[in-house]
Order: C-alpha cells, then sequence, then structure tokens
C-alpha cells in the first residue's frame, strides 16, 4: 500500500502544482510517509515519474487496444477501434501524459522518459499498421512506419487534447473526425 500511495500523491502534485515544482518532502507529506520511503519504495523524483510513465504506457489497455484492432475486419475498423482506445487510454493516463509532456521541456529526465513513452506508442501502431497492410487496405507507396507516424501525429495525446478540450469537440466528434483524417491519409481511396 505504500508505494501506491507514494505514486498516488506523485500523481497528483505533478499534475498539479507540477513535476519541477514538487518536492519529495511534499509528495512524503501528502502520501504520509517518509521523504526516505519515497526513495526506497520508488526512487525519489524521478523514480516516480519513469513510475508513472510506466503506467501510462505499459496499462491493459494499450494491450486490448492493440488486440482489439487486430480482431478489426478492415483497416477502417481498425482504425475505429484504435480511436475507442485512444479515448479510453486518455480517459485511464491522460494526467499522465500530460504529466511528462508538461516537464519534458525543461527536465532532461523528463524528455528522456517522453522519448521511450514515444517508441513505445510508435512501436504499438506499427503493430496495428502491419494489420492493415496485411489486409490490402494500406494506401500504396506508404511504408509501414510512415503509417504509424502518421497515426501518431495526429492522435498522440497533446492533438486528442486539443481537439476534445481546446476546440470544444468533446471526444465523439474528436474521434470521428481524427478517424476521418488518418483514414484519408494512409488507407486505399
Amino acid at each position: 500500500m505504500t508505494r501506491q500511495d507514494v505514486v498516488r500523491a506523485a500523481r497528483k502534485l505533478y499534475l498539479e502544482p507540477g513535476y519541477a515544482q514538487t518536492t519529495v518532502d511534499r509528495i512524503a507529506r501528502e502520501a504520509r510517509v517518509s521523504p526516505a520511503t519515497v526513495y526506497a519504495q520508488c526512487g525519489g523524483k524521478e523514480g516516480l515519474l519513469k513510475t508513472l510513465m510506466d503506467m501510462w504506457t505499459t496499462s491493459p489497455t494499450v494491450g486490448r487496444i492493440i488486440s482489439d484492432a487486430a480482431a478489426a475486419p478492415t483497416g477502417r475498423t481498425k482504425l475505429e477501434v484504435l480511436a475507442e482506445g485512444y479515448a479510453a487510454h486518455a480517459a485511464e493516463a491522460g494526467d499522465i501524459m500530460r504529466i511528462v509532456e508538461r516537464a519534458a521541456p525543461s527536465s532532461p529526465v523528463a524528455q528522456e522518459f517522453l522519448d521511450i513513452a514515444d517508441e513505445r506508442h510508435i512501436e504499438a501502431l506499427e503493430t496495428i499498421v502491419v494489420g492493415i497492410a496485411d489486409l490490402g487496405d494500406l494506401a500504396e507507396g506508404l511504408s509501414n512506419e510512415d503509417a504509424a507516424r502518421i497515426i501518431f501525429f495526429h492522435f498522440r495525446n497533446p492533438q486528442f487534447v486539443l481537439a476534445v478540450e481546446t476546440f470544444g469537440w468533446g471526444v465523439e466528434r474528436a474521434t470521428k473526425w481524427l478517424v476521418e483524417r488518418v483514414a484519408a491519409a494512409i488507407l486505399k481511396g
């Protein structure tokens, strides 16, 4: 329980007031443990950020998205499944994504973790794109890697948040619009 309490406290504090402004002492107070416990259980501030990034990128939701997309019968339905998965994953871990994204510009360690998260994300997308290509639904002349990067460009968290929150479109409209854009870019016409 102690480790979970510390991780939960870091997740809360890294979101507000932010990673840079949060100290180990503050995390310890929030979790009602000693600072030494934060270091011993979680590796301090950086260890906690890595734990959160791992929670984001290796959650069961990610595996479920990949397997559900693999089972979808067409390239278009694979993209629709993927879009629904993004919405579910954003609801589950969107705060963690924001924490790491916001911390990266001022923290080399956070940037390293964001780079790892992005690599994992693109690898997962390449798996889905292989399924699209295997069906013969991938646009001519488009590599699997490029198709995965196009999906990544459109669906990564900052763009999803922009469409859902900043534009005020909501999840349904944003995912539908993103599927249309990606389908036009990577699927056979």
